[in-house]
């Protein structure tokens, strides 16, 4: 399965809190240091998994991190 990824070079993250990543509200940094509601990874999350596929993270404190996502081969062949 073909995997994708999405990378920044921003504030990163500590692997050690890698589990809370995906969690609905779960936020390594401080509110009023960035913007959000805390629910963008879980729902990406959510719609990878829907669609059979995989995610994960990777991060470095002050150096960014890398989202990795796979999806299955969903296209449907019309043989008409």
């Amino acid at each position: 399965m073909p995997a994708a990824y999405v990378r920044d070079d921003g504030a990163g993250f500590d692997m050690a809190n890698v589990d809370r990543l995906f969690g609905a509200f779960q936020r390594l940094h401080a509110e009023n240091d960035f913007e959000g509601t805390g629910v963008g990874l879980a729902t990406a999350m959510r719609i990878v998994r829907r669609h059979g596929g995989r995610i994960w993270a990777e991060g470095t404190p002050e150096k960014g991190a890398t989202v990795h996502f796979t999806l299955p081969d969903l296209r449907i062949e019309d043989n008409h």
